[in-house]
């Protein structure tokens, strides 16, 4: 790099060359941790893909065994698992991100909607997903959590996680990996706010962006 900015004082282009250098880089890096945030986000779209579509080969009633109530649950289900398997590999932009992540809330409530159908108990109401790990599928009822960082709040919660919390217990949260460190995926990175900007309101996440201390500098929403 030096060699580069001699030749640019060199030829005259003085300040000005060495400062339109300097943004070049900055974009430059600025792009590279985009597309690496992009990546993985892509990555973590695909693992609960892929975990959708394992749940739904372990129903153990036959689809032609269903009622046609349970049958049409299960075959939305199954086509949310197709479109976000299908969108996952042409995912470019947070936007695109957050398409899938809508695909597969649709998907996991229909799936629970199955299971409470086979063991004969009322369909779960539409809520969004447990906000400590979404993989969870829907929440059940909200509760009322304290984080460290952010102090006591409200939030929706599944089942096991809401019983943690009534136990006195922190429920794990999901941990996605930026840089060198874990972080809660609403803290990951742009590419990741779907994942808690689809699912809930400014109460639950904080309407500001902040700038997270991690390697690749990721922005989320305010620590929870």
């Amino acid at each position: 790099m030096e060699w580069l900015i001699g030749a640019l004082l060199a030829a005259g282009a003085g300040t000005g060359g060495l400062l339109g250098l300097r943004q070049h880089l900055v974009r430059r890096r600025g792009r590279r941790a985009d597309d690496e945030e992009l990546l993985a986000a892509q990555a973590m779209a695909d693992e609960d893909t892929t975990l959708l579509g394992e749940q739904l080969q372990r129903v153990e009633a036959p689809v032609g065994a269903m009622d046609p109530a349970t049958r049409l649950a299960y075959q939305s289900a199954l086509d949310a698992y197709e479109s976000a398997k299908r969108a996952v590999p042409r995912l470019r932009s947070a936007d695109a991100v957050s398409t899938v992540v809508d695909t597969l809330s649709t998907g996991r409530y229909a799936l629970a909607c199955v299971e409470a159908r086979l063991a004969g108990r009322p369909v779960p109401e539409l809520r969004v997903p447990c906000f400590f790990n979404p993989q969870h599928g829907p929440s059940v009822r909200d509760v009322v959590w304290t984080s460290a960082v952010r102090g006591t709040r409200t939030v929706p919660a599944c089942a096991q996680d809401a019983a943690r919390v009534a136990r006195g217990e922190s429920p794990p949260v999901r941990q996605i990996r930026v840089g060198s460190t874990l972080a809660p995926y609403w803290e990951a990175g742009v590419a990741y706010l779907p994942y808690g900007e689809n699912y809930f309101n400014a109460a639950v996440l904080e309407s500001g962006h902040h700038q997270h201390g991690t390697d690749s500098g990721g922005i989320g929403y305010g620590g929870l």
